[in-house]
């Protein structure tokens, strides 16, 4: 009985050390779909003073389903940003500047169990003006990106929303102050199907 028991253990952690190994080796990111659609209620455009808040749709797109998990890389595209009403102020997106590059940053968890993915937006222009404020100019760069957090749900694999965060400073109409914005956690769905999207590790 304890030979036996012995086995069962000696071949549980065999399995259990070849699970952990096979995903410490995986190379690469899997999407279901290559195409991404979030939604925020909440974008806060601040500037020493005064804060701008407007909604906003984004959209974007990988290369392709698989990625490698290399900090830098080129994954996509954001290709299309919409804002909807705003308060306190105004804002307008550049779209003249689309799209605008998609590179992976990093992960955040323990893999394979890994809880969010850290992606950077470098191109990304938008005229912000305060109320009875002028009109100053934010555009992301690599040294001064726009970060992108998607959470991801261990068990489903599902990626649940995204949060924008950054610092990026205003042109010299503004005499090159920094400016900051942030998001609420909006939702990520397949455009244009509208489906969940899943992250594997391969």
């Amino acid at each position: 009985m304890n030979i036996r028991r012995t086995l069962i253990a000696v071949v549980g952690a065999a399995i259990m050390l070849g699970a952990l190994a096979s995903a410490a080796s995986a190379r690469n990111l899997e999407v279901s779909n290559q195409r991404l659609r979030a939604v925020f209620s909440r974008v806060e455009f601040h500037l020493p003073g005064a804060t701008s808040v407007c909604a906003a749709t984004i959209e974007g797109s990988f290369h392709s389903r698989t990625a490698a998990k290399v900090a830098g890389s080129l994954v996509g595209y954001v290709t299309r940003v919409e804002l909807g009403a705003c308060t306190n102020g105004t804002a307008s997106i550049l779209t003249s500047t689309l799209p605008w590059h998609a590179r992976f940053s990093a992960f955040v968890g323990t893999l394979p169990e890994i809880t969010s993915i850290i992606g950077h937006i470098i191109g990304a222009a938008a005229r912000v003006r305060e109320a009875e404020g002028i009109a100053c100019l934010l555009r992301s760069s690599t040294t001064e990106p726009v970060i992108l957090n998607f959470h991801r749900e261990t068990v489903t694999r599902v990626i649940t929303g995204v949060e924008i965060r950054g610092t990026v400073r205003t042109g010299i109409e503004c005499l090159g102050i920094a400016g900051s914005f942030r998001s609420d956690r909006g939702p990520v769905v397949g455009s244009p199907n509208g489906e969940r999207v899943t992250l594997n590790l391969i």
